[in-house]
């Protein structure tokens, strides 16, 4: 026997666990925790915020303008501003994360019942996220024309760290955007569905976009052209 120091503990799994990024833990692998980890993963890869700034199984305090009594709603996800504790008042991005047979239109798991009741209570966070691994919605919070209740538009996307709402729309943010494990196979799939769904192209909707695909292509490579003839 030596006296090597073991640095690094070895954690094994079960075929039906997963490791969480945020507490290093195993966790059963179930369609909520499965889309869970992949927006841990999206929101650190992609949008560049730190793990150290994320919480999961946050509960947000408030109080029921209905009743007046203080509640607590569970959210998957929270994001704080960097560096800042993990307190309500330093959040900056709320995620809630459903499992796959979840609806957006779901009257106690849905957008409005969850997404929207969280981030009203949390007077720093103008940004959300709703997903079920197949639907993804952003939200901004705005305040009314009256001053006494929130607006919530829907986006296409949210800023990630460092950026704001200006940025979504920068010619070069696409590049600097690396897609994290299965997430540009999910806005496929979205473009698809939205498409089949929405278009009333239900018989042509892979060809349709396939044809947004090559446009994009096309877009990008002549794009590049331009700026090597600069």
């Amino acid at each position: 026997m030596t006296n090597e120091t073991i640095t690094q503990e070895e954690i094994i799994l079960d075929d039906n666990q997963v490791l969480c990024l945020l507490t290093s833990e195993a966790k059963k692998a179930t369609s909520a925790e499965v889309n869970l980890q992949s927006v841990v993963r999206m929101l650190n890869e992609e949008y560049g915020f730190d793990l150290d700034d994320m919480e999961r199984d946050f509960k947000i305090e408030f109080v029921d303008p209905d009743t007046g009594k203080a509640k607590k709603q569970k959210v998957e996800l929270v994001v704080f501003e960097k560096g800042k504790n993990h307190i309500q008042d330093t959040i900056i991005r709320i995620c809630v994360i459903q499992d796959d047979k979840i609806k957006e239109n779901d009257s106690k798991k849905g957008l409005t019942a969850t997404l929207e009741n969280a981030m009203a209570a949390v007077p720093s966070c103008y940004f959300g996220l709703w997903a079920n691994g197949s639907s993804y919605h952003f939200l901004q919070k705005e305040d009314d024309a009256i001053g006494y209740d929130f607006d919530f538009t829907d986006l296409s996307d949210f800023p990630g760290e460092g950026e704001t709402l200006a940025d979504i729309d920068r010619a070069d943010r696409s590049y600097s955007r690396k897609p994290a494990n299965d997430s540009l196979i999910k806005v496929f799939k979205r473009a698809h569905d939205y498409i089949y769904g929405n278009e009333g192209r239900k018989k042509d909707a892979f060809w349709q976009l396939l044809n947004l695909i090559f446009c994009k292509l096309y877009d990008e490579k002549r794009r590049f052209i331009e700026t090597d003839m600069l």
